[in-house]
């Protein structure tokens, strides 16, 4: 069993617990019975007995139910068809106008490039989606995993926030705006998210939206 997950190996060992516990009751049973005790405890032990056999059953259920899917631990931007890329931005976008913007507005400036400039290129890099997908990933981990914990929280904000961070200004050091010369020129942050929605938009339909 060392090599099964931690929620298997628990129902495993709370199954073995419920075995223990149904052999003992059956021994007692047996005691009561041969000792033709009164019929209310008789009751009460075989309340018990079916108590525990109701809750054995439910984890062998639990345990011969299998899901029909297991979620990715990671998203392959690179092998998701355009209509799952488009779903995956409207989740990456919520996250980062919900979460990060809005909780660390100046991490979120440095790493997307609007600390020096008005309007941006970032999602048009590949190496930047990467990154920002997976700093979105490590929080989930840290704040929203059953098993975060104040040293996954510390771990993010002191390694994975920083480092991701550097990995989007490294991206953007060099960009010429080479995509289109006047593609974001004169825009505000606002025309930079609509470019994206447009985007997401010809990635789900295959269409290219009106300008």
């Amino acid at each position: 069993m060392s090599g099964e997950p931690k929620e298997v190996r628990a129902v495993w060992e709370r199954t073995r617990e419920l075995g223990q516990g149904l052999d003992k009751a059956r021994n007692r049973l047996d005691v009561l019975e041969g000792q033709n005790l009164g019929d209310r405890l008789g009751i009460l032990e075989g309340q018990n007995l079916a108590d525990r056999i109701e809750e054995l059953s439910l984890v062998v259920k639990r345990l011969a139910d299998k899901p029909e899917s297991t979620p990715a631990a990671v998203w392959n931007w690179n092998a998701f068809t355009p209509d799952q890329q488009a779903s995956a931005w409207d989740v990456l976008m919520e996250w980062v106008e919900t979460v990060f913007r809005a909780r660390w507005p100046r991490s979120y400036k440095e790493m997307l490039g609007y600390m020096e400039r008005p309007t941006s290129c970032w999602w048009q890099h590949p190496d930047m989606v990467e990154s920002l997908t997976s700093l979105m990933m490590s929080h989930h981990w840290a704040y929203l995993d059953k098993e975060a914990s104040p040293l996954r929280v510390a771990e993010w904000l002191g390694r994975w926030l920083p480092d991701a961070v550097r990995q989007g200004k490294f991206a953007l050091a060099e960009c010429s705006s080479g995509h289109k010369p006047d593609l974001f020129a004169g825009k505000s942050l606002a025309a930079d998210y609509e470019e994206i929605r447009k985007h997401v938009h010809m990635l789900r339909t295959g269409e290219i939206p009106n300008s």
